[in-house]
């Protein structure tokens, strides 16, 4: 039979940090959770060689838009875009685009006109650049490409900043934009934007990371620069998860479900592997045929055959051949 399994995810185990959903628990709740983790290091477990169990992943897992908010709100505010606070009381009928810098004529969108444009709807993954959340969000937006296209631009034009009311940007290359898809999102799940959620437009890039996703987006400004910007990458790239934290014990024979994520940032996953002798043994599953434009969420079944205490160890494997440098854990007891 399989037991029904509660599951804390605000005190899931990552790679570099503490990454769960909800992100509003993440920043205090880290710091303990990887204590507790530390504080059972020395303790001895029960082990199982080459531990086996049925495995599966997919990629179409989203992070709910409440919890997206809750991401942009406080661990983003420290780590991510900043809010754009400025632009608050700004209601969306007086809520405008710029687009200026080396075009040959300025011109301004409504929030409206921005919406009437093409719009798209695609699952796309935001990273923070310290590694400190991750978040997998079904989002509508307009292409940035087709904001510029009444853009007449000046030879040699290679860079572009998206800007907030309080004058927050990053200088991108606009090729770089251009070539990731960049989209200005007006929509998070079934959710409108707002100013209390991150503004009525945000800036939104596959594999880049979230100091980038500038909130509040009131001016594009394109210019020329000798050098093109350098593009920030990700303090730490590796996240891979366990979000089972369990309360009770088992019993021999229970079918035990984990379940979590992994992801590395620009680098597509090809397995993720567990181990139940703390790293001696590692079973290995593949992930066959992902994106690196969203994080892989895996389900790990096992059937408990013997009493003890356990530790479940998991890493995750990325295409170009390295492994986690460490597991995430999470221990359990068979009765």
């Amino acid at each position: 039979m399989k037991k029904n399994i509660k599951k804390a995810l605000a005190g899931a185990l990552s790679m570099t940090a503490v990454v769960a959903q909800p992100a509003t628990a993440l920043a205090a709740e880290a710091p303990a959770a990887v204590a507790a983790l530390e504080s059972r290091e020395e303790e001895s477990f029960d082990t199982v060689q080459n531990v086996q169990g049925e495995f599966h992943f997919h990629q179409d897992k989203l992070t709910p838009a409440d919890e997206v908010f809750s991401l942009f709100g406080t661990v983003a505010t420290a780590a991510c875009a900043k809010p754009g606070f400025a632009m608050d009381e700004v209601s969306k009928e007086d809520y405008y685009v710029n687009v200026k810098g080396t075009i040959k004529k300025a011109y301004s969108l409504s929030l409206d006109q921005v919406k009437a444009r093409d719009a798209k709807q695609e699952p796309l993954k935001c990273s923070c650049a310290g590694g400190m959340a991750l978040a997998t969000a079904q989002v509508t937006g307009v292409p940035v490409s087709s904001v510029l296209e009444m853009a007449d631009l000046e030879e040699g034009t290679n860079t572009i900043t998206f800007k907030s009311a309080d004058g927050y940007g990053l200088a991108l290359p606009l090729q770089y934009v251009l070539d990731k898809e960049a989209l200005l999102v007006y929509k998070i799940a079934d959710t409108e934007l707002d100013a209390e959620n991150g503004g009525y437009l945000q800036v939104w890039m596959p594999d880049t990371v979230a100091k980038y996703f500038t909130r509040q987006v009131t001016e594009i400004e394109l210019s020329k620069s000798e050098e093109e910007p350098e593009v920030i990458q990700p303090e730490n790239t590796y996240q891979v998860s366990i979000l089972n934290r369990f309360n009770d014990s088992f019993k021999v024979g229970d079918q035990i479900g984990f379940e979590g994520y992994a992801d590395d940032f620009n680098t597509e996953i090809t397995a993720v592997e567990f181990s139940l002798d703390g790293g001696e043994t590692w079973t290995s599953y593949e992930t066959a045929n992902t994106t690196s434009r969203l994080w892989v969420y895996w389900h790990f079944d096992y059937t408990a055959e013997k009493a003890g205490t356990y530790r479940l160890d998991v890493r995750a494997r990325a295409a170009d051949g390295t492994v986690s440098p460490l597991a995430s854990s999470v221990v359990f007891t068979v009765e």
